[in-house]
Order: structure tokens, then C-alpha cells, then sequence
């Protein structure tokens, strides 16, 4: 008999997943991976009329689950009153083909950057990490702030956006959720105070400024996932130990692409990938005042690894509208 799909809204995801379960579930995805037995096809990027479409794609053989995403972004949505990014996640049974579950992907693809950054943090951060900045509070920033503050013992949280707005009401929203309070800064403060500095912005020009990183900063560059984004001033680079979710999407379109393609960094660039440093095949910090930086496009493996926690926690609690598609 054919299994029923199960159809998530991204409001039954926000009230009813926990963000929390996807960490350890997204830190052996990344491990896996580095082990070649999942496949990973190259994103597919269409050019609309008014924005893009991708088109990304993974399997994984510890779910044995295949998933497929398609995001929109049409920036003039914004005009329309409609969201500016939108897009839908599809989990598959590898074997029969069967359509398992359809979630709303945006909340379900900042989960698993949220929980990518909180697992870079947990093996790349000082263990006497006692501040948190994060720039950025849209979608992203929250669940990477959400994420990142369940990993080291925080003592201090800063949070930044060219909106000062914007950052009071994530503040009020998240103060019932997160162990520490949470104090409006702005870019240089956040950016100079921080232990851990996270980028969850869409930015095309440089953000934080290389001499406001101090030594043994931890940074994970989170929004950068296209060449013409970039969140970090590009002689800030050379200064890092640089880690990649994958070395080849990262020179092509992460945090680094420009530096490289200005030949301010070689391609030789990384230490290695952060599933490696899981691993224990590559060193990640090497010394306190080090300075170290993760640069995350993300991959489809984290889509299909997110979308196995949700599937499994919708399945268990009898979340989402149940239907037989034939």
C-alpha cells in the first residue's frame, strides 16, 4: 500500500520541531559525508525574470532517504507584500520512489544552517568561549542564535542588524528561548566583544571589518552561499583558519570566492572541511589566539538529513495534513 504524504506548514515546524535534535543529527551528516557515500549532485541554479530558482538535491545512505528543494527568491515580492524567499523541501524513499513528506523549506533550511553553525561552533570555538555575537536578525540570525547558544556555556549574547527595529523584536521574541540575555549592539561592538561571531546576513558588501576580529575568535560565515555575497572584509581572510562545509562549493560561491578570485587567497586556502575536523582527519584549532572561520554554502545532505528529524518528529506527534497522492 502506498504511504500516506505527510504536508508541514512552516508554522507546525516552529511551533512543534526542536531545532535542538537537528545538531547532532546535522554533525554526523557532516562526518558521513566527508566518508564519499552519499551523493550529492551539483545545485542547480535557474535565472527568472525577476529572481532565481535553485535546485538542490542529496541522499544520504545513513537515512537511505533522497530530498529534493526548490527555493524562489524574488526580492520584489517585498512590493507585493509576499515573502521575498519562499520554496518547498520533499523527502523520498530512495527505493520505491514514494513521496514521504512536503515542508515548507525556509524555516526547515535555517534549521539545519542554525544547527551546521552550532556544530562549527562546538568543535572550532576556545572552550572558554563566554560570548556570542550574531550579525544579523532576519530568519537566519535567529535560529543560528538559537543554535549556536546551546553549544558553549554563554555568559553574553550581542545581536546586530542595520535594523534597529528588527533587533528588538527577535530580542522579545527569543528572551523565553534562549538561557542568556540577549543586548542589542552595534556592527563593531558586536564584532570586537565576540568569542564567537556569526554572519547570517544576504550582504553583498563587507560587514565586519578585519580589525575588529579579535585573536581566538571563532567565526561562522553562514550567509554567503553566492559569489556575489560576502559578509567579511576580504584581508580579514588571510588571518583565519579557514574550514568549509565542501572545499570546491566554497571557492566557487562561499564566504571565500572572492578573496580567491582576486588572488588574495589561494585554492589551497582551507585546513579542511569541518566534517574532517569532526573526524579527526584534519586539526581544527590549533592554538587559543587562533583565529578560525567556517564557510558554510550548505549542502543537500543537510537538507535531506534536516528533513529525516522533521519527517520523524511529525510522524511521531501526528503533525501535518496526511494524503495519498495515489
Amino acid at each position: 500500500m502506498v504511504r500516506e504524504t505527510i504536508v508541514l506548514t512552516r508554522q507546525e515546524v516552529a511551533d512543534e520541531i526542536d531545532l535542538a535534535a537537528a545538531i547532532p543529527a546535522i554533525e554526523a551528516c557532516l562526518a558521513e559525508f566527508e566518508k564519499g557515500r552519499d551523493l550529492l549532485p551539483p545545485k542547480y541554479i535557474v535565472p527568472m525574470p525577476l529572481g532565481i530558482a535553485a535546485c538542490i538535491a542529496g541522499y544520504t545512505r545513513a537515512t537511505h532517504l533522497l530530498s529534493m528543494k526548490l527555493g524562489q527568491e524574488r526580492k520584489a515580492n517585498a512590493e507585493r507584500g509576499l515573502p521575498t524567499i519562499t520554496g518547498t523541501l520533499q523527502l523520498y524513499d530512495p527505493d520505491t520512489g514514494e513521496l514521504l513528506m512536503i515542508v515548507e523549506s525556509v524555516l526547515a533550511t535555517m534549521y539545519r544552517t542554525g544547527a551546521a553553525a552550532a556544530v562549527s561552533a562546538k568543535h572550532l570555538a576556545r572552550r572558554d568561549a563566554r560570548t556570542l555575537s550574531v550579525v544579523g536578525a532576519g530568519q537566519l540570525g535567529r535560529q543560528v542564535l538559537r543554535a549556536v547558544s546551546t553549544v558553549r556555556p554563554f555568559e553574553r549574547i550581542y545581536l546586530y542588524d542595520v535594523r534597529p527595529d528588527q533587533v528588538a523584536r527577535v530580542v522579545e521574541e527569543l528572551a523565553p528561548r534562549v538561557p542568556v540575555p540577549i543586548e542589542a549592539a552595534d556592527a563593531e561592538r558586536a564584532c570586537r566583544e565576540a568569542d564567537v561571531l556569526c554572519t547570517t546576513t544576504n550582504s553583498t558588501e563587507p560587514i565586519v571589518r578585519s580589525d575588529w576580529v579579535c585573536p581566538g575568535t571563532h567565526l561562522a560565515c553562514m550567509g554567503a552561499d553566492l559569489h556575489s555575497k560576502i559578509e567579511c572584509e576580504p584581508q580579514l581572510l588571510p588571518r583565519c583558519r579557514l574550514f568549509a562545509d565542501n572545499v570546491e562549493h566554497c571557492l566557487e560561491r562561499g564566504e571565500v570566492s572572492q578573496a580567491v578570485e582576486r588572488g588574495t587567497l589561494g585554492r589551497d586556502c582551507f585546513a579542511g572541511s569541518l566534517g574532517a575536523v569532526i573526524n579527526g582527519a584534519v586539526p581544527g584549532r590549533t592554538r587559543a589566539d587562533e583565529i578560525t572561520l567556517y564557510d558554510a554554502v550548505g549542502l543537500g545532505v543537510q537538507d535531506t538529513t534536516i528533513a529525516k528529524s522533521i519527517y520523524d518528529q511529525a510522524s511521531a506527534k501526528g503533525l501535518g495534513l496526511r494524503v495519498r497522492f495515489c
